[in-house]
């Protein structure tokens, strides 16, 4: 199961599709009563339908969009013409946060939580482990995983590749999760089933 889509409601369409395109989302469909959005990075989309009726601003769902730097972002919206109803703040669970709302009043986050996003240190499905996995980057078509001992020399993944780039490490596989989820969320999508089995396992080298 994967997150299709979250459709927002609207009084004002076109208002409301302005706003979105200066946020930064692309619109692909739209008729009299529903638009729909491309985001600019992942697969998620999201819509917005025209509604009779109040729209709720309190204890409505909220709509959370991650950028790289909540400040930045925040100048260009205020300069923009847009209204921001809080400033950003870092918060104790680790997210950079900003406040505003769209035309219709739905209340929106602006954040960057980067690593922290799927994989803060308090996350409970995954397992202590010791730190001793590394990431070997290849050339090559594969990358893979190794658990060095502790003592024993770098050197000896190095040697393993020809097509070596470079190696990252060590991690325990709560921090390799998260690097991961950052750095290349498509690679972990695919190989995180695998990369979760190995570290929990005594093998010591994962090809990828």
């Amino acid at each position: 199961m994967r997150l299709n889509q979250v459709t927002a409601p609207a009084h004002d369409l076109a208002a409301s599709i302005a706003f979105y395109q200066t946020l930064g989302l692309k619109l692909i469909v739209r008729s009299d009563h529903y638009a729909r959005f491309e985001l600019p990075e992942g697969e998620a989309t999201f819509s917005l339908h025209v509604v009779e009726g109040d729209i709720p601003r309190e204890n409505a769902p909220q709509l959370y969009f991650e950028v790289h730097d909540v400040a930045f972002e925040v100048r260009r919206l205020r300069h923009a013409g847009v209204a921001i109803e809080r400033a950003p703040e870092a918060q104790r669970w680790l997210w950079t946060e900003a406040w505003l709302r769209d035309p219709a009043g739905n209340a929106i986050c602006l954040y960057h939580a980067g690593e922290n996003r799927r994989f803060p240190p308090w996350r409970i499905d995954v397992p202590a482990t010791p730190a001793n996995l590394h990431l070997i980057i290849r050339d090559g078509a594969h990358w893979a995983l190794a658990k060095l001992a502790e003592g024993q020399p770098l050197q000896a993944l190095q040697d393993q590749y020809a097509d070596l780039k470079t190696t990252l490490g060590p991690f325990d596989l709560l921090s390799l999760l998260a690097m991961m989820e950052w750095e290349w969320p498509d690679l972990l999508r695919q190989h995180e089933t695998a990369i979760r089995a190995f570290a929990a396992s005594e093998e010591t080298w994962l090809v990828f």
